[in-house]
């Protein structure tokens, strides 16, 4: 008995250029990306020749398929490319397809002239959370008081990116590798990059940093508050952590992007205190012991250095660096002032915006300049990459 070649690779589950029009199937592929553009490429193949779509919103049609099986598979088109798939659905008439997002798989069950449709969408910062998690970190979102004099608010990620340069190697003569870094393209490789802002440097013409803060700020006038939850079942307990990216840290210590934040531990649902980040560390605090408006902390923001305190004030404190020759700590001849009397950011005031994903390897500044010290090795570590991040409850006491 003679079989067609059509007829054999269905029935050993290969789809193949369909014979006649009229029994050709055809499949959609399209992309949308959070936040766009992403600037990076994603490849797919199993669906006649491999292709790659860039921009959100793009679609490949491919047409005059026949009956049969086919296994689309996307990977990111360049080298050590992050994971960032959070959906992957696809539209099939007649029910038989399956999806696979750990692996970006989609199995194609494509009967005759049907027309299948997936979609691929990507988040650089994760998959979005419950409508419940988002309900929880409303709740307890911190308000913010700045001190007087203080001259940078809380940053969104891309915003502040759309004014660096991605170089590799170390600071401060890294060769540029990306003019236009985004979310989706920054490295999670371990080779040694850092994102430098365009035009100033902390060493250097850091009279421009406030300047580049009005151009973001006029582009964006709302700050932007980042949340993350973690859980610890055995105990009850969910943490949850708002982070905050300042532009630049002005202070005794100084270095482009700053990122500090809080992170509210509630016990069996019920809210058992918070945790400041401050310079060398957090400081827990009790619920009962802190300023709250309702369910929400104040935070009150030290001008040029973003440390968080519970209570108004002026601080003495150490500052700690890494040379050459090991770790060193100091007091500072300048105090953290943080009298609450610049800018009051309630939560409504700013975006709440979900916090995840596969963090950055590199370092988000240019490099750490100590007074009297220099540069130093200390690197501006991606919070997706601190303990602070992974295990929140450390700062919980026993």
């Amino acid at each position: 008995m003679r079989l067609s070649f059509s007829v054999l690779a269905v029935a050993l589950g290969i789809g193949v250029p369909a014979a006649g029009a009229a029994d050709a199937g055809s499949i959609v592929i399209r992309l949308h990306t959070d936040p766009a553009p992403a600037r990076v490429a994603w490849s797919y193949s199993g669906v006649g020749q491999a292709f790659q779509l860039r921009a959100s919103g793009t679609t490949k049609i491919v047409s005059g398929l026949a009956d049969g099986t086919y296994r689309l598979v996307e990977a990111g088109a360049a080298a050590g490319q992050a994971k960032t798939l959070t959906s992957l659905r696809c539209a099939d008439p007649s029910g038989g397809t399956t999806v696979d997002v750990a692996s970006a798989t989609a199995t194609i069950v494509l009967s005759s002239g049907e027309t299948i449709t997936c979609t691929f969408r990507h988040r650089a910062l994760g998959p979005r959370p419950a409508a419940s998690a988002v309900q929880l970190a409303r709740k307890y979102a911190p308000v913010l008081r700045l001190a007087s004099g203080e001259r940078y608010h809380p940053l969104r990620l891309e915003d502040y990116l759309t004014k660096t340069d991605l170089r590799s190697g170390s600071p401060p003569h890294g060769t540029i590798a990306q003019t236009k870094p985004t979310l989706f393209s920054l490295p999670v490789t371990s080779s040694p990059t850092y994102l430098d802002i365009r035009g100033a440097q902390p060493n250097s013409q850091a009279s421009r940093y406030p300047q580049i803060e009005q151009q973001l700020r006029l582009s964006r006038p709302r700050p932007t508050v980042y949340f993350h939850l973690a859980y610890q079942s055995s105990q009850g307990r969910v943490a949850i952590e708002y982070w905050l990216l300042y532009l630049y840290n002005d202070f005794y210590d100084q270095h482009e992007a700053d990122w500090e934040g809080v992170t509210v531990v509630l016990e069996n649902g019920a809210p058992l205190g918070a945790a400041y980040s401050q310079h060398q560390g957090r400081k827990w605090i009790a619920w009962s012991d802190l300023r709250k408006t309702a369910t929400h902390p104040v935070v009150y923001v030290a001008r040029g250095s973003h440390a968080d305190y519970p209570k108004s004030g002026r601080y003495s404190i150490h500052v700690c660096w890494t040379t050459r020759h090991g770790r060193r700590c100091a007091p500072t001849p300048r105090v953290d002032v943080a009298d609450g009397r610049g800018s009051a950011l309630a939560p409504v005031a700013y975006d709440l915006q979900p916090f995840a994903g596969t963090g950055y390897t590199g370092s988000w500044g240019s490099g750490n300049y100590v007074l009297g010290v220099g540069l130093t090795k200390d690197r501006i570590t991606d919070p997706r990459r601190r303990s602070e991040y992974s295990n929140p409850f450390a700062a919980v006491p026993p």
